[in-house]
């Protein structure tokens, strides 16, 4: 196995298991940026170059940057009135991925195209990435930005309903 993607592979975990670990906030969300640089450098290992850049512009400079500010202006940075370990929440919450894990790897374990690899293509750049976005993935790429549009309404929603109840 190659010795960078062994690398890349412990950064990334590490960085998942510690966001979702770590009961400071703050430290949770810089462990986020540890796994959003992780994938970054698999993009980089796959000679994804322009992937990789935009996985690094958008996760880590604007999601990452995003939920800082958003830590950092509550004001409850601990979560020490929540349940441990083998509470019933989190015995819940492991057998609710259990599940979804399995069903997962059976579905991608039973689909034939799964079998198959797939033939080596040319390196895709910039061009033919947008090309095909506005093109072929035109409708996909609308609904997205739909969904993310009602998220942040919804955010939004959620945030000044919260403030008027303070008031």
């Amino acid at each position: 196995m190659d010795t960078a993607f062994i690398i890349l592979s412990l950064i990334t975990v590490a960085g998942a298991v510690w966001a979702v670990t770590l009961r400071n906030l703050i430290h949770a969300v810089l462990s986020l940026v540890l796994f959003f640089f992780g994938i970054a450098g698999f993009f980089f290992y796959l000679n994804a170059d322009f992937v990789g850049w935009v996985q690094i512009l958008v996760y880590v400079g604007a999601v990452a940057i995003l939920a800082i500010f958003a830590v950092m202006l509550t004001h409850n940075l601990t979560a020490e009135d929540e349940p441990g370990f083998f509470s019933l929440r989190w015995l819940t919450g492991m057998a609710i991925a259990a599940t979804v894990g399995a069903v997962l790897w059976f579905a991608i374990r039973s689909n034939a195209a799964m079998s198959q690899t797939a033939p080596a293509g040319v390196a895709s750049n910039v061009a033919d990435i947008g090309r095909k976005m506005m093109t072929d993935w035109v409708v996909p790429f609308e609904v997205v930005s739909l969904l993310l549009t009602a998220a942040m309404i919804g955010a939004i929603v959620i945030a000044m309903e919260q403030i008027s109840h303070r008031k």
